[in-house]
């Protein structure tokens, strides 16, 4: 059997990730795949980065707040977010952030697929179309069939949405595993799934765990990050 840690949108939230690990520690996994949006939103883009880095066998790919940090690392404008709450998190990020992780995150591609076992994996942060897409469960079915007849994959994990999820659509099977470090749905929970592949047949399970958010909200207010995050992480809810 394999068995596989998936995770998304961590966005800097390290205590999460840490708690995420302790849960998981009995367990061996032929991978740990994170399917993008490692920083912004968080203060702990080294430790998260540096966490990834120092694993072996894992898969990683950039979402669109990594992408929107390396775009102001490249001098270029940042033409979104506009509200200022969260454009200050991008440039704090990108004034917090070593050199070796600002160059880890520049050599991560925005897409994956491998082969494992007979079972064609493919990792994106939206969708294979388009990053930023919002795939949530109530995503109308002709969508995910559309997806899946372009699809060359049996399994296709993707994030972004923060809505932890599992469908099989046409033989396809379309995973999200929910924000491990930003829900939104009033649950603060961190979210994560395990993937199991054993003889040709395809698994998932989704998991839900507390962590310590007033280790969040102290380093927020150290670092006089704006309010509106303390409240965000402890009721587990969208900024807007």
């Amino acid at each position: 059997m394999k068995k596989f840690l998936v995770l998304s949108d961590v966005h800097a939230n390290y205590p999460a990730l840490q708690a995420i690990e302790t849960f998981v520690q009995r367990d061996r996994f032929h991978w740990v795949i994170n399917a993008g949006d490692l920083v912004v939103y968080c203060t702990f883009p080294n430790e998260t980065i540096e966490w990834f880095r120092k694993k072996r066998n894992t898969l990683c790919i950039v979402g669109n707040t990594d992408n929107r940090v390396l775009r102001i690392l490249a001098g270029r404008p940042l033409d979104r977010p506009r509200r200022e709450e969260k454009r200050v998190m991008y440039y704090w990020t990108c004034e917090t952030l070593l050199p070796g992780n600002a160059r880890y995150l520049q050599s991560l591609p925005g897409q994956r697929d491998f082969t494992i076992d007979g079972i064609r994996i493919g990792v994106s942060h939206g969708t294979s179309d388009d990053e930023e897409e919002t795939l949530s469960p109530d995503v109308p079915k002709s969508r995910f069939r559309e997806l899946a007849r372009n699809s060359l994959c049996q399994v296709q994990i993707m994030g972004h949405s923060h809505a932890p999820f599992h469908k099989i659509v046409d033989e396809v099977h379309f995973l999200n595993p929910g924000s491990a470090g930003r829900m939104f749905d009033g649950d603060p929970r961190a979210s994560f799934a395990i993937l199991s592949i054993h003889s040709g047949k395809i698994s998932v399970e989704h998991f839900r765990i507390p962590y310590p958010v007033e280790q969040v909200t102290e380093s927020m207010k150290r670092n006089r990050l704006p309010d509106i995050y303390r409240k965000m992480y402890e009721t587990g809810t969208k900024l807007n």
